[in-house]
C-alpha cells in the first residue's frame, strides 16, 4: 500500500511539473472557442445570403420543440429543448436557431485545449490541438447547424477531462458528481453516448486506473447519470422501445453504406482531415505506451473499445468522431514532450489553418455558391464520401437545405385554390418528416394547416382529426393512390434547384378516402 501511494505521489509530481498554470490556458481556450463560434455564425449568415436555408433535420427538431416530451422515436429530448429555446430567444431564422450549436462547436474546440493542458502540453501545442479540432471536417460540419451532434463531443470530452483529472490525482472522488451530470446529459442528448460510457468502463477496468471505479464517488456519479437518463428510459418503456424498433428497421433496410473494417478506418482519416492523422494516431500511441501518459492509459483503451464496437455494429463512421479531440490533445502533448523546438508545432498548426481555409471550410460550410461547389471540391479526394445511399446534386448536408420554402409555397398555392368549404376539411399529408416539418414551420406564414405524417414521431402526433375526405400530398405516381382514394388529381410537379433527388415529386389532390385515417393509421407508421 505504501509503495502504491509513493508511486501515485511520484506520478502526480511528474504531471504537475509538466502542466502550466490554468489561467492562461482558459484565456487561450476561450479565445479559440470564440473564434470557432464566429466562423460558424458568419458562414451561416453568408450561406443564407447565398440561398442555403434550414436543414431538413432542423425543421423537424423545431416541430419537436413544440411537442416537448421526455423522448421521441429517433432521439432523446435535449435537441428539441435546444430548438425550442433557440427559436424563443433568437427567433426563427437559420442562423438564429443554430446559435447553441455554434457555441457547442466552440466549446468542443476549447475543451480540446484544456485536455492538452491536462496532458501536460504547453501553449504552442494547445494551439495546435485546438486548430486541429477546428479544422476537422466532421466537427466543423456538425456544429454548423442545429443538431445533437454538435453537443455530443462536449459531453464526451467533458467527461474524459474529469476522469483524467481524477486518474492523475488532480481532482478527488467528488469529480464523479460532475462526470455523472455530463454523462447523464450526454445520454439525454444522444443515445450513442451509452456506447461511449461502456467503452469508458472497459477502458478503466482494463487499465491501472480501475481503482477509480471502487469508490463511493463513482457510485454517486453513476446514480446522477441514471437519474438524468431515467425519464427517457421510462418514456421508451411506456412506448415499447420505439428507438430500438427504429434502429432495427434501419439496420435491415440496406439504406446505410456498410463499410469493411479497413474502409471504416480510412473514413476516420478522411472525416477528420488526412493531415491530422499523424497527430491523433500519435496521440493514441502516446496514451497507450508512454510512461508520462500512464495515469491516462484508460483513454487509449476507451478509444479502442469504442472503435471496435462501432465497427462490429456496422455503425456510421462518424459515430466515433466525438472521441477524437482527446487524441488530438494527446498527440499535441506528445509532440511538445518529444520536440522542444517551437517551430514544429507552429508549422503543423499552419498546415491545419490552411486546410481549414482551403479544404474543410469550403467543403462543409455554406460559403461556396451552390453552382460553384462541385467544381471546387472535385479536386479533393474523399470529399464526396457518403454514409447513406441517397443521391443529390450536392452533399446531403447541403442539398437538404434547399427547396423547403418552395415546397411550402406549392402547397399553399394549391390549398388556397380549393373552395373554402373543401379547404376546411383538407389535410396535408407528407411522406417524410422533412416535408411535413417544412409545411409546419415555413407554411405558417402562408396560412397552411398542420401537416400530418406517419414518419418518425409524427406517427405519435396522429391524424389531427382528418378523415381523408380531401388530402393534398406529394408523391410520384397517381397509381399509388387509386386503391385507397376514389379521385386522384395530379396538380403539377414540385421542383427546386439543388434538392435531394428523391424529393422531385408531383402534388396530388386525393378525394374520398375509402377508409378513414383513424381506421388505417397504424399502417402509416414509418420508422426508418
Amino acid at each position: 500500500m505504501a509503495s502504491a501511494a509513493s508511486s501515485q505521489i511520484a506520478i502526480q509530481s511528474a504531471v504537475d511539473s509538466l502542466r502550466r498554470p490554468l489561467r492562461p490556458t482558459l484565456i487561450l481556450s476561450s479565445a479559440f472557442a470564440l473564434l470557432a463560434f464566429l466562423i460558424h455564425f458568419i458562414s451561416s449568415l453568408w450561406g443564407t445570403h447565398l440561398g442555403y436555408g434550414f436543414f431538413r433535420d432542423e425543421l423537424y427538431f423545431l416541430v419537436c420543440g413544440h411537442h416537448l416530451d421526455w423522448g421521441y422515436v429517433d432521439q432523446p429530448p435535449l435537441v428539441a429543448v435546444q430548438a425550442r429555446l433557440a427559436e424563443a430567444i433568437f427567433g426563427l431564422s437559420p442562423t438564429g436557431i443554430r446559435i447553441f450549436s455554434f457555441a457547442a462547436g466552440g466549446a468542443n474546440v476549447g475543451l480540446t485545449g484544456l485536455l492538452t493542458w491536462q496532458f501536460g502540453g504547453r501553449r504552442s501545442v494547445q494551439i495546435l490541438a485546438m486548430t486541429a479540432a477546428l479544422a476537422a471536417g466532421v466537427f466543423l460540419g456538425t456544429s454548423n447547424y442545429l443538431s445533437m451532434n454538435s453537443f455530443e463531443p462536449c459531453f464526451w470530452m467533458g467527461a474524459i477531462l474529469v476522469v483524467a483529472r481524477m486518474a492523475d490525482g488532480s481532482t478527488g472522488p467528488r469529480g464523479w458528481l460532475l462526470f455523472g451530470l455530463l454523462a447523464g446529459l450526454g445520454v439525454e442528448n444522444k443515445h450513442s453516448t451509452a456506447f461511449f460510457l461502456v467503452a469508458l468502463l472497459i477502458g478503466l477496468a482494463l487499465s491501472p486506473q480501475r481503482r477509480l471505479l471502487w469508490s463511493k464517488g463513482c457510485a454517486a456519479g453513476v446514480a446522477i447519470l441514471m437519474l438524468l437518463a431515467l425519464p427517457n428510459l421510462i418514456w421508451q418503456v411506456a412506448h415499447h422501445f420505439p428507438t430500438y424498433e427504429l434502429l432495427n428497421n434501419i439496420a435491415h433496410s440496406g439504406r446505410n453504406v456498410v463499410l469493411s473494417p479497413p474502409a471504416f478506418l480510412l473514413e476516420q482519416v478522411n472525416m477528420l482531415l488526412p493531415t491530422t492523422a499523424p497527430l491523433w494516431i500519435g496521440g493514441l500511441v502516446w496514451l497507450a505506451f508512454a510512461r508520462a501518459a500512464r495515469p491516462w492509459r484508460f483513454a487509449a483503451l476507451t478509444y479502442l473499445a469504442l472503435l471496435a464496437m462501432m465497427m462490429a455494429l456496422h455503425a456510421k463512421d462518424y459515430y466515433v468522431a466525438p472521441i477524437y479531440p482527446m487524441l488530438f490533445a494527446a498527440g499535441a502533448a506528445a509532440l511538445g514532450q518529444i520536440s522542444r523546438r517551437k517551430w514544429r508545432p507552429i508549422a503543423y498548426t499552419a498546415v491545419f489553418a490552411v486546410s481549414l481555409c482551403l479544404i474543410t471550410g469550403p467543403i462543409v460550410l455554406t460559403i461556396l455558391p451552390p453552382g460553384k461547389y462541385n467544381s471546387y471540391v472535385k479536386h479533393f479526394p474523399g470529399a464526396d464520401a457518403k454514409t447513406e445511399k441517397f443521391t443529390s446534386p450536392l452533399p446531403q448536408y447541403l442539398s437538404d437545405r434547399f427547396g423547403w420554402d418552395e415546397m411550402a409555397q406549392g402547397f399553399a398555392a394549391r390549398y388556397n385554390a380549393l373552395p373554402p368549404d373543401v379547404r376546411a376539411q383538407t389535410a396535408i399529408f407528407c411522406g417524410n418528416y422533412g416535408e411535413a416539418s417544412a409545411v409546419n414551420v415555413l407554411g405558417r406564414k402562408y396560412g397552411l394547416p398542420t401537416a400530418i405524417s406517419g414518419h418518425q414521431n409524427y406517427f405519435y402526433w396522429g391524424w389531427n382529426g382528418y378523415t381523408g375526405e380531401s388530402v393534398l400530398t406529394l408523391g410520384n405516381d397517381a397509381a399509388d393512390y387509386r386503391d385507397t382514394y376514389e379521385e386522384v388529381t395530379d396538380l403539377g410537379a414540385f421542383d427546386a434547384p439543388w434538392i435531394m433527388d428523391f424529393e422531385h415529386h408531383h402534388y396530388f389532390w386525393l378525394r374520398h378516402r375509402k377508409r378513414t385515417y383513424a381506421a388505417d393509421w397504424p399502417q402509416f407508421k414509418l420508422w426508418d
